[in-house]
Parts: C-alpha cells; structure tokens; sequence
C-alpha cells in the first residue's frame, strides 16, 4: 500500500488516502500536493498538508528535507565550509535513510549544549548517527566521568554502546588517579592529544580491566624505553605482566634494533635470539607474521634457510612446507650444519627439522655414540621418530653383533648386502622400527632368502615380510618360485594362503596362454592378426590395457569376435572394450540388440551409465519416430 501511495500522480485526488488513513500523524510521513496557492504554506519545514494545522513535535519529526536544504542547515548550524558539510553528509548518509534529515541538526544542537566543539564534530562527523535520545543518555552517563573537563574530550566513547559506557564510568569512579582518569593520566604522561587518547581508549577499553597499580606501574616503565605516540597505540601492552615487559624491553635493549615498538613486547622469544639477528644485517627491521600467535614471519625463515643451505627459493619454500611452519626450522638447521650434516640430508629428510632443538639435540648425541657409525648423515633419518626410541636403539645395536669379522649393524649390514645407501635403508627403518626388533637369526636367514629371489628395492619398499619366521617365508617363496619363476615380490610372504592360491592360479592360466617368454604385445598379433607396429599403438593410446589379465582380455576378444561378429579392426578403434566389465559389456550388448540396435562404434558400450542410458533413450524415440511418420 505504502508503495502503491508513492507512485500516485500528484493530480489524482488525495480523498481516497486520507479515506485510508485514519490517523492524521501518518498522513504526515507522505507528500501530497493539493492544489493550493504556494502562499498558504507558511512554514517550509513542515509539509504542505491541506489538514488542520499539527502540533510542532509531529511536524518537526517528520520533516523531510532536500539534500540542499540539509546542507544549507548544517552550514548555518556549523559554520562550516562547503567541502565539511558535504563530508558530515556522507558519513550519515545511510542513518538518513532511517531517521528524519532533523535528527543531524537537532545532534548538533545538542553537543553543542553540552560543551562540544565544533572541531570535535568535523573530525568524528559519524556521532550524528545516534539517535537523539539515546546521544542525550549517553551524554548524561559520560558527564558522570571523574576530571571531566569538556564532552568533546570524551567524545568517542559516546560511540560505545550503552552498557560499555556504564561499565567505563563505573570503573572509573571507582578509581583513584592523578588528572582524575585515565585518559587525562596517559594525554598528560605521553603529552598526547586528548581526543586521541580517548580515542584509543574507546576501540580498546578493556584496558580498564588492568589493576590501576599495575597500569600505572607498566606505563612508567614502557615511557622510559618506548615512544610515547607507540605507546598510546598499543596499550594493550600495558596488561602484561611488568617482569615480563621488564626482560623483553632489556633484550631489546641489547639489540641491535634502530626502533623498538610495543608490539615486539607481546612477540615470543624466538623473535630476540639469532634467527632475526640475521635479518638486521641485511639492513631490514624484523616483521612477524602474527603477533599473536607468535609465529615467526616466512619471508624470514625462506630467505635464512636459502642462505644456510644455498638452495633456491622453491627448496627453501619446500622445506619450509614440510616443516609445517615449525619456528625451530632455522635454529635446527644450523645446528645440523655444526655436527657435519650435509645440506643435501637436510633437504632430503627436512621432517626431522620439525622437532623441538632441545629434543633434535639429544637425538643427533644419542645418534653419534653408535659405535660402527661411518657417517653421522646416514643415520640423520632416525631423528624423525621420538629421542627415546632414539635412544633404544643405539643401545641395541651396539650390543648386538652381526658378524664376527666386522664392525657393523643392521643399518649398514643390510645396506652392503643390498648396494643400498644407508640413509635410504635408514629413513625405511625409521618408518618400520620394528626392524630394529626382530630377532637377530630371523632377520640374516629372511634377508638371504629374499636377496636370492627379490628385487633389492622391492624388499627395502616391503619390511613386513621381515615379521615371518624363515620356515614360512621359504615355504612360500618355494611354492611361488614353482610357479613365477624368478618373479617374487615380498607380499607373497605375508599375503593370506587364499590370496597367494589364486595369485598363483591366475599366473599359471595366463602362462598357459602365453606361453613362457610371449608379452601381451605378441599376444594382440596373434590373436588380432596385428603387425607389432600396430599392436604397440594400441598400448600407447591405451597404456591401462597391459596392466589388465591376459585372460580377461582372452574372454573379451573371444565374446567380441565369435559370438557378436565383430572385427579386430572394431577393437583396435576402441581398445578401452578390453579394460571394461565382461559382464556389464554382454548385458548392454543384449539390451541393444533387444531394441533392434547394433552399434558401430564399441564406445557407447564403455561410457558411464547415465550416458548409455540416455544413448538408449534417443534411439527409442528416434525409432517411434520413424515408425510414426514413415
């Protein structure tokens, strides 16, 4: 209705409104223009309504203004320029399409009663947004403010909402301090502005919350260090503990910083030791990435790890990644490059860099009393598991004697035998610990077996095979021999009995099929009638084909060619039929050639089920179509 009333032409009669609209105060919020001499409106403020004349109050609070006329009040009201009014105008413009264009003026009028400046109102135009009652209690609360000399000087806690107020004013009569409070107090200290203390103030006011001999305490001592303008920006700082703020400002002291600012107070350590020492011989002033959660900033560590290494940006931001942001990374880098730890090791096993320096300490203490050690970097992948596994197993190894001629243990024994790195073999066995457990005979017979009949790098992939005694593993390896040859893979130890059966079972049908040393390259030329040229081309469009069983392409090949007439021509345009469901391929084959469909392309056999489905579709309405019209 409201809506309906605003787009009325202003010719049309207004009886039907005022018909509407019982309450002549309504009647107030709209325009309308009878046709009247322009004389008979007498006051401007108010709307010309052909009613009987309303009391002032009513009039007032619905006074719609134009934008001119607003500004045109402000400048009279402010004496202001016309660069100011514009501004006082933007920074209310969205309370204007809530209150009355009179709620600005009658705000200033108000402040103005109460003692404000006008300069107060040009720096902080966004106060006028209040509503008029609320500003008049707020104001009455504030004027209730120990030492108050001028509302504008408090000014910007009138922005707080009501129940702050109250709790400020509260505390703060309750208090004890020279000037009367605390924004005096800290204006007088800093010699600082007082609205812009009070500003501070108001966007922190928890500062409240600190005991006033402890706010008092902490402010003298951050004013002999710190700047003044710093410290009226970061009060926050003054809520720390004055013994803590104490030892960091002296560390800081000591530093060769050019400035320091509050905020370096409430950092963690780690931002006074050497890691950022580094940063000030480059001539650049330390930035944390969050002051609060204290983590030390990643250009820093990226840039230090590039130069302790000399690696590239990419290793350095890699490394960093796999540190997952540890703040020990630097400290830990350096220390391994004190103990002969290669950068390259770094790199390669940059997990270990994650843990404390403390814990990193006892590992690599631990890790140089092996008594067979060779090289301190070949045993640096042990560090990624805890230091008193660490420990156990330096006191295992050298009390445990492998060989009677030489100095060795298990890291380097099982290294030499295989032609292995040891920190290849090591970083294995420190995801596999129980290596270091396995009882000393099982682990020399199984590694002989598996030597003699596995690839050396699939054993090192596959430890668990280690777990069985040697009876069983040479069991299996015997019955798999029989049946693979050469071809052993370590889960054929510890795979169940059924899984090993018809492993074996499906080697010795496709053997059968293939015969001793024929691929299924060979297989497709025979089978298909192909040159190798072409049988090759089948596998590089469709690589996945020679991971499937020969025999299941045998059944494939067989249904396609003698049972549905197809040709090897056909399966060589779509080899991807080779890879697909033998059941799924008969079932839509047999739905196709139900509804009187044999396609030329094996491809719509191999799509997705929705995508045959709508295939079918189409072709069931394409066929009632034809059999319709023709």
């Amino acid at each position: 209705m409201l809506k309906w009333l605003q787009i009325v032409p202003r010719t049309c009669s207004t009886a039907p409104s005022r018909a509407l609209f019982v309450d002549r105060r309504v009647q107030c919020a709209f325009r309308v223009d009878d046709q009247q001499s322009p004389n008979s409106v007498t006051n401007k403020d108010d709307l010309p309504l052909p009613l009987e004349p309303l009391d002032d109050s009513i009039s007032a609070a619905t006074a719609l203004w134009r934008k001119q006329e607003l500004l045109a009040r402000l400048k009279n009201l402010l004496n202001c320029s016309r660069e100011q009014t514009e501004q006082l105008y933007k920074a209310n413009r969205k309370a204007l399409r809530v209150f009355a264009p009179k709620m600005l003026t009658d705000n200033i009028e108000v402040l103005r009663a109460n003692g404000a400046e006008d300069r107060y109102i040009y720096e902080d135009p966004s106060i006028l947004s209040i509503p008029t009652a609320e500003l008049l209690a707020k104001i009455a609360v504030l004027k209730e403010m120990p030492g108050l000399r001028v509302l504008s000087d408090m000014g910007p806690f009138l922005k707080l909402p009501m129940k702050s107020l109250e709790w400020i004013i509260n505390h703060a009569r309750a208090e004890t301090i020279e000037e009367g409070n605390r924004v005096y107090y800290v204006s007088q200290r800093t010699n600082t502005d007082i609205i812009t203390v009070a500003k501070f103030f108001a966007s922190n006011f928890r500062v409240y919350r600190i005991a006033t001999e402890k706010f008092v305490t902490n402010l003298n001592i951050c004013l002999e260090h710190l700047d003044p303008a710093d410290v009226v920006r970061h009060l926050s700082v003054l809520g720390y503990a004055s013994s803590s703020i104490q030892e960091r400002l002296k560390a800081l002291k000591n530093s060769p910083l050019e400035k320091v600012k509050p905020w370096m107070v409430r950092v963690p350590d780690i931002a006074l030791g050497k890691s950022f020492e580094a940063v000030l011989e480059k001539g650049k002033q330390p930035v944390f990435k969050d002051a609060v959660t204290g983590v030390w900033f990643e250009t820093f560590v990226h840039k230090r790890t590039e130069a302790l290494l000399g690696c590239s940006e990419e290793t350095a931001r890699e490394i960093h990644e796999r540190c997952k942001g540890s703040v020990s990374q630097v400290d830990n880098i350096e220390y391994l490059l004190e103990k002969g730890v290669s950068a390259s090791i770094i790199h390669k096993n940059a997990s270990v860099l994650n843990a404390k320096r403390e814990d990193l300490q006892q590992k690599v203490v631990a890790l140089e009393g092996l008594k067979c050690l060779r090289d301190i970097n070949d045993v640096i992948p042990l560090c990624a598991i805890k230091p008193f596994q660490v420990k156990k197993i330096v006191t295992s190894l050298n009390d445990e004697r492998l060989d009677a001629t030489s100095n060795t243990n298990r890291i380097y024994f099982f290294a030499d035998s295989t032609g292995l790195a040891p920190g290849d073999v090591a970083a294995q066995f420190a995801r596999r610990t129980f290596m270091f457990r396995v009882p000393k005979e099982n682990f020399l017979e199984n590694l002989k077996l598996f030597l003699q009949y596995m690839n050396r790098e699939d054993i090192l992939a596959d430890l668990w095979a280690f777990k069985y005694s040697p009876a069983i593993v040479a069991e299996r390896i015997e019955r798999a021999r029989q049946v693979r040859g050469k071809k052993l893979m370590p889960w054929m130890v510890r795979c169940p009995d059924v899984v090993l059966e018809k492993s074996l079972q499906l080697t010795k049908e496709s053997g059968a099929l293939l015969g001793e040393n024929e691929t299924i390259v060979e297989y497709f030329c025979k089978r298909l009638g192909f040159s190798p040229e072409v049988a090759n081309a089948i596998i590089i469009k469709t690589p996945a084909v020679r991971n499937v069983r020969i025999m299941k392409v045998k059944k494939v090949i067989d249904y396609l060619l003698d049972e549905l007439d197809y040709t090897p021509h056909d399966i060589a345009l779509n080899p991807r039929i080779l890879m697909h469901s033998l059941q799924t391929t008969k079932k839509r084959m047999e739905q196709l050639k139900a509804i009187g469909c044999r396609p030329k392309s094996l491809i719509i056999v191999c799509k997705s089920e929705r995508q045959y489905d709508l295939f079918v579709k189409e072709w069931e309405a394409a066929k009632d179509r034809l059999q319709q019209y023709g």
